[in-house]
C-alpha cells in the first residue's frame, strides 16, 4: 500500500517491481541487494538512494543529496544527518513497522525532494528499507505559483465586483504563497488606506494588524518617491518602513521579535495610475527564496494582475453603484414606504378629490386595525374619530389648495374592535411622477402609549402619589379658579384646612407604612364626604385642604365641616404585625369663608391655616372659623418667630435659676432652670411670650439644645464647689416633642456626660399633656433615659386628666403640685384636700412631691403638715442669674432659706 504525506502526488516513478510495492527478496539475496543497490535497481535513476537496516543505520548511500546530508558514511544513523530530517525518519519507521510504502516531500535546504520509502522484508519480517528521491524543487515551485495564480484569478461569486474582496483574495493568496505578512493598500484622496491584510499565522496576523492599525491611513506625501512612483519592486529595510509609517514602539516591537527584516512593495497600476501597493513583510517565517529573481518576477506579475483586477473591480463598483442608484431611484421610496417601522399612508392631493388613500404599509394597517383592502380607495377622513375629523379635513384641503405644503396633527382613530388609538400624522406633499405635487405622504406614529405616559406624568405632577388626591399645586389652582368665579357672579368660597391630630404618634408607634395606610383612608373618607363640586386635596404630610365652590350659607359650611370631623373621628382599622389595631386619628380644621371677588388665594389659605392652629390650641378634634382677631394673633406669632430667629443668631438667651428647697430642713435640694430672652431694649422676655411659637416653628429644638447644655454646664460648675449635703439637682423644662426626640436620640445623655455632672442629678420636667399625647415608643425611650440616671418630673400636676393612671405607666420620679392648688391652702378646703391627696399618693408610690408657687410662710406650714416635703416659690427664693445664685450659695443660701422656712 502507498501512504502519501502532504499533497497528492502524480504518477509513480518507473520501478522493476509493481509500483509502491515492497521489494520481495529471498534470504540469500539480502546481503547482495543491500550492499549493491544501484545494480539491483539499475532501472531507476533517483538523485537520492539510501538503504538502512532496522536500526536506521545507513548500509549504503548514493547521490548528491546523500552527500549533502552526510549519509554516505556506512553505519551512520539516519536521524544523525547533517540537518534534521524528522519527517523522513518517521516515514522510514512507519514503512518498516507496517510493511508499507511511504511517499513524501522532504526539504533539503532550498531544494525539495520527492522521496519514496520502501520497506525490505523477509517473509513478513522487515529487515531494512530503501529510500529513493528526486529533486522536484522546480516542479513544486511551479505548482505553488500555479495554485496562487489560479486562486487570484478564480471567479468567486460577487468577489470581482468588490474591490475589498479582490484585495483580500490577493492578500490571502500571496500570504499563503510566501509565508509572509501581506498588506494591500489602495489610494484614496491622496492617502493609502488599508484594504486587506493576511498572514498564515494567527498570532503574527494579530501583530501585523496592530501595526497597520497604528499607522492608519498614510498620506502619499509621507511616502518617498521611490515607493509611491515605483513601476516595479521596491525593497526597504524594516527600520526605514517603520519610520515612514511613524509606527510607535509598542506597534514595532512585536514584529521585530518575529525577525522582521525588510518590506517588499509593488505598485499596483492600471492606465498609468497607481491604484495601490502590494506589500510583503519579510519575516523569519517567510520563504527563503522570497528574494530570488524568479520569485520577484512572479510576485511582480501578481501585482500587475492585482492592479488590473482592482481596476476592473473599481469600475464595476462604480458602474454597479450608478446602476443601483438608477434602479433604486424608483424602488427606494416603495421599499422605505413598505418596510418603514412606522405607519405610512399615501393619499391624493388633487383639489377635486383630496385625501383619497392610494397606498398604505403594514405598520399603518396594524395601527388602525384594518387590512389595506379596506383602506385604499377611501377618503382618509373616514378613518378619523368624529371629534377630530373636521381639523384633519381642513388640513388636507389646505394642502390640496396649495395653502400649505404639509402639516402635523394628532388625532384619534377608532378601530373595528371599538378601541381608540391616538396617532401623530406628519404629512408632506410629494411628486406624483408627472412633475406636479399630486400626492400627500403621511408619516403616522401610534402615540397612544406616549400620551398615556404624558397623562401619567401630568397626573403625578398634579396629584398626590399616595392618596390620589389633588396635590398642593392643583388644589391651590382650584382655589384660584373658585375665587376667580366670584368676579363673574356673586357667591361664597369656603376653604377647610385640616391637620390630623394624632398622626405623628401613629407614625412613631406603628411606622410609616401604617401611617401611609391611615392617610389613604383619610383621603377616601374626604372624597366620600365632600360635595361633587368641592375639591379635596393633600398639601403634604398630614395636612389636607378642601376647596368649596358655592359654599352656601354659614349653616351649610358648618354642616360640611361637622361631617368631615365626624368621619375623621371614626377609628381607622389597620393590621400590623399580624394584629388588628383600631387607631383614632381625629383632626383639627380651620375654616375661611369669603365672598370678596378680589380675595387672593394666599390670603384665604393663610386665614384657614391660622384658624386651624387656633382649633388645635383650643383642644383639637374641632374646627374654628377664622376671625379678624386671629389674623392679628397670627401676625404676632410671625413677629415673635422672627425675633426668635434673630435671638438665636445673636445668642440673646440667658438662664435664671430658682432654688428647690427641702421644707423640713431648709436645705437647697436643687434648682429649676428658667429660660429668658434678652430684649434689645434691655429687658427680659419670659418664655410664656414665645414658647408656643417656638414649638410651632420647630425653633424649640436649637433653643432646647442650648438650654440643656447651659443648665448642665452650670450644674457641673456648682457641683464642683463641694458644698455640704447631697449633690444639687437641676430641673429643666422640656416640651413633649423635645422629650420624645431627646429620649429617642440619647442627646440628653451625651449633653450630661459632656458637662460632667454627677449621675442622677438631671431632672426633665414635662407637663401632663405631654405624657397624655406620648406614644408607646416614647414611653420605652423615656424608660431607657431613667434607667441611665435621668429623673422625670410631671409639672403642673393636677391640672390635666387621667393623671393617676399615667403615674403608673410612665417612669416618673417627681410630681410638682400646680401653684393654683398651693395658693388656696388655708383659704380653700378643696385645694387643701387635693394637696393632701397628692402628697399621700406620692408617698405611697415612692415619688417626690414638690409644691410650686410657695409665696408665704403660712403655705410652708400647711405643706409640712400635709406631708409635702419639697417646695419652690418666691418665699423660698426668687429666680436669678447664675452669678448671683453662685454668690448666694457661697454666702450660705441654706441658712437664709432655713430662716425663711
Amino acid at each position: 500500500m502507498v501512504t502519501v504525506h502532504g499533497r497528492e502526488r502524480g504518477p509513480a516513478l518507473p520501478s522493476a517491481t509493481p509500483p509502491y510495492a515492497p521489494i520481495e527478496l529471498s534470504p540469500a539475496e539480502v546481503d547482495e541487494v543491500l550492499a549493491r543497490p544501484l545494480e539491483a535497481l539499475e532501472r531507476q535513476a533517483p538523485l537520492l538512494l539510501v538503504t538502512v537496516d532496522t536500526d536506521l543505520r545507513v548500509r549504503a548511500a548514493a547521490g548528491r543529496f546523500a552527500e549533502l546530508a552526510d549519509l554516505t558514511t556506512t553505519g551512520r544513523r539516519l536521524d544523525g544527518a547533517r540537518f534534521p530530517l524528522p519527517s523522513l525518519v518517521a516515514a522510514v519507521t512507519e514503512a518498516m513497522d507496517g510493511g508499507t510504502v511511504q511517499r513524501l516531500d522532504v526539504p533539503f535546504g532550498q531544494s525539495v525532494l520527492d522521496v519514496i520509502v520502501r520497506s525490505v522484508v523477509v517473509g513478513s519480517t522487515p529487515v531494512g528499507a530503501v529510500l529513493f528521491g528526486q529533486d522536484v524543487t522546480n516542479v513544486r515551485t511551479a505548482e505553488r505559483r500555479a495554485a496562487t495564480l489560479t486562486r487570484i484569478s478564480a471567479v468567486h461569486s460577487g468577489a470581482h465586483d468588490s474591490p475589498a474582496a479582490v484585495m483580500q483574495l490577493v492578500a490571502d493568496a500571496v500570504a499563503e504563497h510566501t509565508g509572509s505578512g501581506v498588506v494591500v493598500r489602495t489610494t484614496r484622496d491622496s492617502r493609502l488606506e488599508k484594504r486587506a491584510i493576511a498572514h498564515q499565522d494567527p498570532a503574527a496576523l494579530a501583530d501585523l494588524e496592530r501595526a497597520v492599525g497604528a499607522a492608519g491611513a498614510v498620506p502619499l506625501a509621507r511616502m518617498n518617491s521611490q515607493l509611491s512612483q515605483a513601476t516595479a519592486l521596491v525593497t526597504v529595510t524594516w527600520e526605514e518602513w517603520a519610520r515612514t509609517l511613524w509606527l510607535p514602539r509598542e506597534a514595532r516591537e512585536p514584529l521585530e521579535k518575529r525577525d522582521t527584516r525588510a518590506v517588499m512593495s509593488w505598485a499596483m497600476r492600471a492606465g498609468g495610475q497607481v491604484l495601490g501597493l502590494m506589500i510583503v513583510t519579510v519575516m523569519g517565517s517567510s520563504r527563503s527564496d522570497l528574494e530570488s529573481e524568479s520569485e520577484i518576477s512572479f510576485l511582480t506579475d501578481i501585482a500587475a494582475r492585482a492592479g488590473l483586477q482592482l481596476e476592473t473591480a473599481l469600475l464595476r463598483e462604480r458602474a454597479s453603484t450608478v446602476s443601483q442608484e438608477l434602479a433604486d431611484s424608483e424602488a427606494r421610496f416603495r421599499s422605505a414606504f413598505d418596510a418603514a417601522p412606522v405607519g405610512m399612508v399615501l393619499t391624493s392631493a388633487s383639489p377635486d378629490r383630496p385625501g383619497v388613500v392610494t397606498r398604505v404599509n403594514d405598520a399603518y394597517t396594524t395601527i388602525i386595525g384594518r387590512p389595506a383592502g379596506e383602506v385604499v380607495g377611501r377618503p382618509v377622513d373616514e378613518l378619523v374619530h368624529p371629534l377630530d375629523v373636521d381639523e384633519v379635513r381642513r388640513l388636507v384641503r389646505q394642502v390640496a389648495d396649495g395653502v400649505r405644503n404639509g402639516f402635523t396633527v394628532e388625532h384619534r382613530v377608532r378601530r373595528p374592535d371599538g378601541s381608540l388609538r391616538w396617532v401623530r400624522v406628519s404629512a408632506k406633499t410629494a411628486a406624483d411622477g408627472s412633475g406636479g405635487h399630486g400626492q400627500i405622504i403621511g408619516h403616522v406614529e401610534d402615540v397612544t402609549d406616549h400620551r398615556a405616559t404624558q397623562d401619567e406624568l401630568a397626573r403625578r405632577a398634579l396629584y398626590d402619589g399616595l392618596t390620589g388626591l389633588p396635590n398642593r399645586n392643583l388644589t391651590l389652582d382650584h382655589l384660584r379658579l373658585a375665587l376667580a368665579g366670584l368676579r363673574r357672579r356673586p357667591g361664597r368660597v369656603a376653604v377647610l384646612f385640616g391637620d390630623l391630630d394624632r398622626f405623628k404618634a401613629i407614625n412613631d408607634t406603628y411606622g410609616h407604612e401604617v401611617g401611609d395606610r391611615v392617610l389613604v383612608e383619610v383621603a377616601s373618607r374626604l372624597r366620600a364626604t365632600v360635595r361633587s363640586q368641592d375639591t379635596p386635596g393633600r398639601l403634604g404630610g398630614d395636612e389636607f385642604l378642601v376647596v368649596c365652590q358655592d359654599a352656601g350659607s354659614d349653616d351649610d359650611v358648618r354642616h360640611l365641616v361637622e361631617r368631615v370631623l365626624e368621619v375623621l373621628d371614626e377609628p381607622v382599622m389597620v393590621r400590623t404585625a399580624g394584629v388588628r389595631a383600631e387607631l383614632h386619628v381625629g383632626a383639627s380644621i380651620g375654616v375661611s369663608v369669603t365672598a370678596d371677588p378680589l380675595a387672593q388665594p394666599d390670603r384665604v389659605l393663610y386665614e384657614a391655616d391660622t384658624a386651624m392652629y387656633e382649633a388645635k390650641r383650643l383642644g383639637r378634634g374641632r374646627y374654628h372659623l377664622f376671625q379678624e382677631n386671629l389674623g392679628h394673633a397670627a401676625e404676632r406669632r410671625m413677629r415673635i418667630e422672627q425675633e426668635l430667629r434673630v435671638a438665636l443668631d445673636e445668642r440673646r438667651w440667658v438662664l435664671h435659676y430658682q432654688p428647690i428647697v427641702d421644707l423640713a430642713s431648709g436645705r437647697v435640694h436643687g434648682f429649676e432652670a428658667l429660660l429668658r430672652m434678652r430684649d434689645p431694649q434691655g429687658g427680659l422676655v419670659l418664655p410664656g411670650e414665645f414658647i408656643d411659637v417656638a414649638e410651632e416653628s420647630a425653633l424649640i429644638h436649637p433653643i432646647g439644645d442650648w438650654v440643656m447644655a447651659e443648665a448642665c454646664r452650670q450644674l457641673a460648675q456648682w457641683q464642683r464647689l463641694d458644698l455640704p449635703g447631697p449633690p444639687l439637682v437641676m430641673a429643666v423644662n422640656v416640651t413633649g416633642r423635645q422629650a420624645a426626640e431627646a429620649a429617642a436620640s440619647g442627646s440628653v445623655l451625651h449633653t450630661a456626660s459632656d458637662a460632667g455632672i454627677l449621675p442622677g442629678t438631671l431632672c426633665l420636667e414635662v407637663t401632663e399633656r405631654t405624657l397624655l399625647d406620648a406614644a408607646d415608643s416614647v414611653v420605652r425611650d423615656l424608660e431607657q433615659l431613667t434607667e441611665a440616671g435621668v429623673q422625670l418630673a410631671i409639672d403642673d400636676f393636677g391640672t390635666g386628666y387621667s393623671s393617676l393612671s399615667y403615674l403608673q405607666q410612665f417612669p416618673v420620679h417627681t410630681v410638682k403640685i400646680d401653684r393654683s392648688f398651693v395658693s388656696g391652702l388655708g383659704v380653700n378646703g378643696r385645694d387643701e384636700a387635693i394637696v393632701a391627696a397628692v402628697a399621700a399618693l406620692g408617698s405611697t408610690l415612692g415619688l417626690q412631691v414638690v409644691a410650686e408657687g410657695v409665696e408665704t410662710q403660712d403655705q410652708v406650714e400647711h405643706l409640712r403638715r400635709l406631708g409635702c416635703s419639697v417646695g419652690q416659690g418666691y418665699h423660698l427664693g426668687r429666680p436669678c442669674p447664675a452669678d448671683e445664685m453662685t454668690a448666694l450659695l457661697l454666702g450660705g443660701l441654706d441658712q437664709k432659706v432655713k430662716t425663711a422656712t
